[in-house]
């Protein structure tokens, strides 16, 4: 399908990032998992390298700040999912 806006085409897109979540053409979630991924590892590696230096209540808060808000964030728009 085209879609032109006066006398231009605009350009079909295969997935686009919108307010932090990866949306693609079918509403799939492959593509924002995949980000998803990349984030967690770095989180994952973060409170890793800090563990030998801090207690576990401040390990604890760290996975809260960093960690789970990376994994909650606009959980409810693919809660809701019939694919979910």
């Amino acid at each position: 399908m085209q879609v032109s806006f006066g006398n231009r085409k605009i350009a079909t897109a295969q997935s686009l990032k919108f307010l932090g979540l990866a949306i693609d053409t079918t509403l799939n979630r492959k593509h924002h998992i995949g980000e998803l991924t990349s984030r967690m590892n770095k989180a994952s590696y973060a409170i890793r390298s800090i563990k030998p230096f801090m207690s576990l209540d401040a390990l604890r808060s760290t996975y809260f700040l960093y960690a789970r808000s990376i994994i909650s964030y606009g959980i409810i728009f693919w809660g809701n999912s019939s694919h979910s």
